[in-house]
């Protein structure tokens, strides 16, 4: 009975931790120079129709559960990402081929690389600094603790 009710608080508590882990938010907004002038740049390559962008972001909210611990999303499984506000705009540039992001608690301000593969990527890359984003990204990993799935915004 006792070797029962230990598996069942085991249980109880890994469901636990996967549940709130699907809950897991950061909102972060994009770092302003100059009024009207945003730190964000792209490269659009024809070719190969790949679109690299840097975006200097502040942190606006973190999910409690991910305030003090360094998140290391370029280890992330994959990434997703969709605009909330012109979800027509980022159709046919889906795809996320390559992404750098590091998250440590305190810092002032972080930097995110990423590159976005698809035929309307030039399009997306010219407007990205004036949507508002939502990005997922999927086996996230966090020191001490299973790879879980964080949503992450951005905005102006």
């Amino acid at each position: 009975m006792r070797y029962f009710v230990f598996v069942l608080m085991v249980l109880v508590s890994l469901w636990s931790a996967h549940s709130q882990a699907a809950d897991n938010f950061m909102s972060f907004k994009i770092n302003t120079l100059a009024p009207g002038r945003y730190d964000y740049s792209f490269v659009w390559n024809p070719v190969t129709q790949e679109a690299t962008l840097r975006v200097g972001l502040v942190a606006d909210k973190v999910d409690p559960f991910l305030q003090d611990k360094e998140i290391s999303f370029t280890n992330a499984q994959k990434a997703e990402f969709e605009a909330l506000d012109f979800p027509k705009v980022v159709q046919g540039c889906e795809a996320i081929s390559h992404w750098q992001f590091e998250y440590q608690p305190g810092l002032p301000n972080y930097l995110m690389y990423m590159t976005l593969k698809g035929p309307n990527c030039e399009k997306v890359a010219q407007v990205f600094d004036i949507l508002q984003v939502r990005m997922r990204f999927i086996g996230v990993s966090v020191v001490s603790f299973e790879p879980i799935d964080v949503a992450v915004d951005i905005s102006r």
